[in-house]
């Protein structure tokens, strides 16, 4: 009896031992083909495509922040000797040479001799070309200045036109603080009014107090 039963627990191992040594084989058949698919170019172009499609919409995504820090426009207007006067919507950071391009340049009785072509344009400003027949308007210190200028024909400052030097033509403001103006009014896009000025670094109420009737926008 127990040599029957040895006899089964010997067959029972070998055919274990078999079925474990056909399971090894079957699986390097399996392994052996299918190995040569794994790097086919199909199933590289799928991972690639995917990876191009991310890139392609990081590159589409930088584009429209682009687009958008671009987007900034104001509007400016130009009359006098310009070939089309009007309203225009330009770039922000544009300059004066760039308005007169857009409106079809100059005529030829165009009169720039006190126009800074360099100077930066502020939302809502106005300029003028004069015509070489304009009267020029004399200030106290004798300096010409078209109607296009800072100063007003009752001899006011536009603190959003007025130059460097024409801001210093205000009681109390020197280089320093008209430096401080003009910065104030490019970042800011423009006085909205007067009391406006009193936000500019060194310029408080008691200054503006004293200048209030020198000034306007």
């Amino acid at each position: 009896m127990d040599k029957k039963i040895k006899n089964l627990l010997t067959l029972k191992n070998i055919i274990l031992i078999t079925l474990g040594i056909f399971c090894i084989i079957t699986s390097f058949y399996l392994y052996g083909r299918n190995k040569s698919k794994v790097f086919k170019d199909e199933y590289m172009n799928n991972i690639f495509v995917e990876e191009n499609i991310t890139e392609e919409s990081i590159s589409v995504s930088g584009e429209n922040i682009i687009n958008n820090n671009n987007s900034n426009k104001i509007f400016v207007e130009i009359k006098g000797e310009v070939s089309k006067p009007d309203v225009y919507e330009i770039d922000e950071g544009s300059i004066i040479r760039d308005l007169i391009d857009k409106a079809g340049g100059l005529t030829p009785e165009a009169n720039i001799d006190n126009i800074n072509r360099a100077e930066k344009l502020i939302n809502n400003q106005l300029i003028v070309i004069p015509n070489k027949n304009d009267e020029v308007i004399t200030q106290n210190n004798n300096t010409g200045n078209t109607a296009s200028s800072g100063i007003t024909k009752d001899g006011m400052i536009n603190i959003n036109k007025a130059s460097l030097s024409e801001l210093q033509e205000i009681t109390g403001i020197g280089e320093v603080k008209a430096k401080s103006i003009i910065d104030y009014r490019e970042k800011n896009g423009g006085f909205k009014s007067i009391e406006d000025i009193k936000n500019v670094d060194g310029i408080g109420s008691k200054t503006f107090e004293k200048i209030k009737e020198q000034i306007c926008i």
